[in-house]
This record gives structure tokens, C-alpha cells and sequence, in this order.
């Protein structure tokens, strides 16, 4: 049979994570259940208000144990009704229709797709033109005689070697003279 796994409590579920999360909710029934006391409608009252709130279930499997409860909150006599919460859906079941009866919009998908493609190529002839870019910086910084911060250290060795030299060619026309 199709489906056998994405199958919980009679609900065929689209998905296998569905599937998975109202097995979860089916794990939290039965320890709610086990927990809870069904003679005490205040205290049934009280964990079917938390779970509303905290929206504990979101699958039908967890819809209808809510609605179990609530049906048994109606029954109760020490219970009035209207301390009763309906209980809310997660799904917007007119998006669904809408989905249905809308037609697909691939042609704007395709849009979307040549759009990327043209930046795309864009951006990769304006990182082409920055590398070249960067690549003649570097030529320029080691072909100049200006020191800068690639060649400074070869730059300045070669200014103190002048001025030595400079300084031992004065030192020794000093001694000359004298």
C-alpha cells in the first residue's frame, strides 16, 4: 500500500516529516492521557486550555484529541461552556483553493532565472576587471621608486647605504686636507 509510512491514526499525510510530527503528537496523547485524571473536569479543563495556548497539536491526529476533550469539557455539567476555547487552526484552508485554482507561473520563473543569469555574468566581468585592476596596482607599487609598503624595507636600506657611502666620501675628503 502507498504511503504506508507517512500513515498515522487513519491520516495519510503528504510528507514524511508530517508524518513524523503528529507521531510525536500521538507520543504526547498517550502521556497526557496516562497523566490526566478523566473524573476531574477542572483539571482536564486546565491541560485542554494549556495545549490550546501553547498549540501543542497541529495535525489532525492532534485536532481530533482536542476536540475529544472538548466534547467531554461540552458533557461535563461542572463545566460551563463558555469557559470552553474553540480551538484554532494552523492551516488557511482557502490558500490551498487559491493554489488549485490559480494556473502556474513558470514564465515568470524563467524571468527570475535570465535576470540572475545577466547579473550573474555581470558580476563576473566586474570581478575579471577588479583582479586586473588590483594585478596592475601591484605592478606599478614594485616598478616605482617611491617607497611604499611592499618594497619600504628595500627602500630604506638603500638610503641609509647612500648616506654612508655619502658620509665615508666627506669623511675622507676631510683627511685629505688635513
Amino acid at each position: 500500500m502507498a504511503g504506508i509510512g507517512r500513515s498515522v491514526e487513519g491520516y495519510l499525510f503528504l510528507t514524511e516529516e508530517d508524518a513524523d510530527i503528529a507521531k510525536e503528537e500521538v507520543s504526547r496523547i498517550n502521556y497526557v492521557s496516562s497523566k490526566m485524571k478523566d473524573d476531574n473536569p477542572q483539571a482536564v479543563l486546565a491541560v485542554y486550555n494549556r495545549m490550546i495556548q501553547n498549540n501543542t497539536f497541529i495535525t489532525p491526529v492532534g485536532q481530533e484529541y482536542l476536540r475529544t476533550l472538548r466534547d467531554y469539557l461540552y458533557r461535563s455539567s461542572q463545566i460551563p461552556d463558555e469557559l470552553v476555547s474553540d480551538i484554532p487552526l494552523i492551516v488557511s484552508y482557502s490558500d490551498a483553493l487559491k493554489k488549485d485554482k490559480e494556473p502556474e507561473k513558470k514564465p515568470q520563473e524563467k524571468k527570475v532565472r535570465k535576470t540572475y543569469k545577466k547579473e550573474y555574468q555581470g558580476a563576473l566581468v566586474m570581478i575579471a576587471v577588479l583582479i586586473v585592476m588590483i594585478g596592475a596596482m601591484f605592478i606599478i607599487a614594485l616598478k616605482s621608486d617611491v617607497p611604499n609598503i611592499i618594497n619600504y624595507k628595500t627602500a630604506i636600506t638603500n638610503e641609509y647605504a647612500a648616506w654612508e657611502q655619502e658620509l665615508s666620501e666627506r669623511e675622507a675628503a676631510v683627511r685629505e686636507r688635513e
